[in-house]
């Protein structure tokens, strides 16, 4: 069911902002070094009004990432204001030559107005396709799904 109401869903789900981020290391040594420092960062991340998820990944052979779902746009800017996650950059960046960090992206996704609901997380709890893809490029209309319910 195409839906703009995802208030039944996961945390995910409800996020209108995301953060995507990696950085490389310069040793694998450098890249433990993290585990020091995430925990105060986790800490204030989990607190700060807005957030709603995230979860860090590893990207072969010396990178850490990480996704992070924030309730709007400035609650996520907002963090990237507060003393633990300045410290971390300083931290991660800020040494110059012997920053632990070689280098890194950020990306910072808006979710858009509506998407895709289905069972538990739809308002009737039924389970079921969508009739049709949603129309790309100058497509009035999308082509059929297999089986399409809803």
């Amino acid at each position: 069911m195409r839906s703009n109401d995802f208030s039944a869903g996961p945390p995910q789900a409800k996020a209108e902002c995301f953060f995507l981020g990696c950085n490389r290391y310069t040793s694998p040594l450098r890249m433990l070094g993290q585990l020091r420092q995430w925990p105060p960062v986790a800490r204030a991340l989990k607190k700060h009004p807005g957030y709603l998820w995230h979860r860090s990944y590893y990207q072969f052979p010396l990178g850490i990432g990480l996704m992070v779902g924030f309730q709007d746009r400035d609650s996520l800017m907002d963090f990237a204001r507060t003393p633990a996650h300045r410290k971390i950059m300083t931290w991660l960046v800020g040494g110059g030559d012997k920053a632990p960090a070689k280098g890194g992206f950020i990306r910072i996704l808006d979710a858009e107005e509506w998407g895709y609901t289905n069972g538990v997380y739809r308002a009737t709890g039924e389970l079921g396709m969508i009739r049709n893809f949603s129309p790309i490029g100058d497509e009035d209309e999308g082509p059929p799904t297999a089986g399409g319910s809803a």
